[in-house]
């Protein structure tokens, strides 16, 4: 078949997995691949390829989230070069995955100082807090839609002290979603 008439095409995908442990601890995996289809590549009979594979795993602990390990693996990528980058990536131990984070790996990672998919996966990480406070206040409330419009699934949030106001546009302080939460708090805990 003529190279022209093959369908080109790549898929990044991106999974993270989040599981608690004992005593406020959790584990995470997080993976990224950029893969290839249709493409002209070296060996004739591939018809895909993997150009990226990292896998970044570790243990946070406490309300705060702070990092007890942290490790990355490369398990596919284009140049010897590209595992340079993984040691650095320990340095973060010790810090929390809650506010700042983000911008933390940002400062530390820019450029020739990082790895565009290390960072991509490390920048993820601020995403374990929805998947952990999801399992906390889960583990109080049932999730679905009557817990959602009815504010209790929200306002068990808040009586765990996770507080998510203002977290994103749905939850704005001034917004329903939170002011029903508000309403069934005070029908919980009285006023006061």
């Amino acid at each position: 078949m003529d190279p022209s008439e093959v369908e080109r095409f790549s898929r990044r995908t991106k999974t993270l997995e989040v599981e608690p442990l004992s005593q406020g601890r959790i584990r995470f995996e997080s993976s990224l691949v950029d893969q290839s289809f249709g493409g002209d590549y070296e060996q004739a009979e591939a018809t895909s390829l993997v150009v990226h594979q990292f896998v970044m795993d570790g243990i946070a602990s406490g309300d705060d989230l702070k990092l007890e390990a942290l490790s990355v693996r490369a398990e596919a990528h284009p140049f010897p070069q590209c595992p340079f980058i993984l040691p650095v990536v320990e340095d973060l131990i010790g810090l929390s995955l809650l506010s700042g984070w983000r911008q933390k790996i940002l400062e530390r990672f820019r450029g020739s100082a990082g790895c565009t998919h290390v960072t991509t996966l490390l920048l993820g990480l601020s995403e374990v807090t929805t998947l952990v406070y999801f399992q906390r206040m889960n583990a109080h409330q049932a999730y679905g839609p009557r817990s959602r419009a009815s504010g209790e699934w929200i306002a068990t949030s808040l009586d765990l002290g996770q507080s998510l106001r203002g977290a994103c546009h749905v939850l704005d302080t001034g917004g329903s979603v939170v002011r029903r939460a508000d309403a069934v708090r005070e029908r919980r805990h009285g006023a006061g």
